[in-house]
């Protein structure tokens, strides 16, 4: 992707919020499009905005990340090929979109189960999914102040239910989960049975950034710590400057096998200036949860490696490749498949013409049994005016790889960035992606701008 492009992928994600009494939150939705309001303990916690790759660090002094989850909108079509029917997202808030909204929807319809909105001065901040399709995780924290020892507040974890048709549509209840004050979050995954969950992060990072990368595996019910790997490799996820500092990735973890494996990716950049040239190089790592051993790179193997090369000055890419964008491939559950996003611009490389430049979107599918060689799900042919960058995203996808859910729009830069709040001319194009065709889905419409998703 552009520099541009890859702002827009960091460039929304607010944090934040916390739910006190636990008491189990009913919120109802068709019956009562209203919106409830979840009563909040007031803590100190940031959400934040992120910049772009090379500007990030100035723009995101308080800046909360995005948790980039995914939507999953849907047409008729996309039930036979087994899309979830329901999603619950994080919508940011006007006029600056530090505090998230958490709405629930119908996929097919459009239909909103429930809205919740948070009290003032906290957001909600992460949002996964299990394989039910019924089941979520979500957590919350107060936005955070510019004071050093909030820059990496502590988060509650609530679980939601949906029971669509009953008197309590959603239902939200507090977990045990620690609140993991002071650890950077990297990543998160609910498991497909929904007992566990997975989060990545950088322990202490508050104090003390430069910590071992962790893996943990908790108990929903119980909140127990039951597994636990480090490793010193600031690669895995992407690392702390892949988002900027609390940015958390809801793709950057899967289970896979049952529940049996974990993935995850490592992500690295090599710089060359004089030949005006970047190469990205990932991978993607399993864990089998069977195995002994704490060290995460140790117990762990490289399923599939790929590399892409691009101009960081003009944002050429030389080929299709998945490692020429933000967003973090994917295994799928039965752990055969690794999906992905992909763009080249069609514009030959040098100054942007007048009016503008055509790009290729895609999203790739690459078999863990022949890991070198790409399939293309379906690709789009973008054209975008001078000034401006396309986006893609990968936003779900089903056990095989054969359908997936993702996104692509147009975004209008400034100085260098990418506008999140995209405007009405640059609508986010929604699509369920199988047998070669990027099939619109047209009940997603009202989640122009959205900071995660998930199914």
């Amino acid at each position: 992707m552009t520099p541009a492009e890859r702002v827009v992928r960091a460039a929304t994600r607010a944090y934040g919020e916390t739910v006190t009494e636990v008491r189990p939150l009913d919120l109802t939705a068709a019956a009562n499009p209203g919106e409830r309001y979840v009563r909040l303990r007031r803590r100190r916690r940031f959400p934040a905005w992120m910049a772009p790759v090379a500007a990030a660090a100035a723009v995101i002094a308080l800046a909360i990340s995005l948790v980039t989850l995914r939507t999953t909108p849907s047409r008729p079509a996309p039930a036979s090929g087994g899309v979830p029917r329901y999603y619950a997202a994080l919508i940011p808030q006007p006029p600056q979109g530090f505090q998230n909204k958490l709405a629930v929807g119908d996929t097919f319809t459009g239909a909103r189960l429930a809205t919740l909105t948070p009290a003032r001065g906290n957001s909600f901040a992460a949002v996964t999914a299990a394989a039910d399709d019924r089941t979520f995780v979500v957590a919350t924290q107060p936005i955070a102040t510019v004071a050093p020892d909030n820059r990496v507040p502590p988060r509650t974890w609530y679980l939601l239910r949906i029971a669509p048709g009953s008197s309590s549509q959603v239902r939200l209840t507090r977990l045990p989960i620690p609140d993991l004050k002071g650890d950077d979050v990297l990543a998160v995954a609910l498991s497909g049975s929904g007992r566990e969950i997975a989060v990545g992060l950088i322990p202490n990072y508050a104090t003390s950034p430069k910590s071992p990368v962790q893996l943990r595996v908790y108990s929903v019910t119980t909140g127990k710590l039951e597994r636990a790997w480090s490793t010193s490799d600031q690669t895995v996820f992407g690392g702390p400057g892949r988002f900027s500092v609390e940015s958390l990735s809801t793709t950057a973890l899967t289970w896979v096998d049952d529940d049996r494996a974990l993935a995850f990716p490592t992500i690295s950049v090599a710089s060359y200036p004089r030949k005006h040239e970047d190469i990205t190089h990932e991978t993607m790592r399993l864990l089998d949860m069977s195995a002994g051993g704490s060290d995460l790179i140790t117990d762990s193997r490289v399923i599939w490696s790929t590399e892409g090369f691009s101009n960081p000055f003009t944002g050429y890419y030389s080929q299709l490749s998945c490692a020429n964008t933000s967003i973090i491939p994917m295994l799928t559950a039965d752990g055969k498949t690794i999906v992905c996003a992909a763009v080249k611009p069609l514009t030959p490389q040098g100054p942007v013409p007048a009016g503008g430049g055509r790009w290729t979107l895609a999203w790739l599918a690459y078999s863990t049994s022949a890991p070198t060689v790409a399939r293309t799900v379906a690709q789009v042919t973008v054209a975008a005016p001078k000034w401006t960058a396309p986006a893609i995203d990968l936003l779900w996808a089903d056990s095989s790889g054969g359908t997936l859910i993702g996104t692509w729009s147009i975004r209008a830069a400034i100085a260098g960035f990418i506008d999140p709040n995209s405007p009405a001319a640059y609508p986010q194009h929604w699509g369920v992606i199988a047998d070669g065709k990027f099939r619109p889905l047209t009940t997603m419409g009202d989640l122009n701008v959205f900071i995660a998703i998930a199914w």
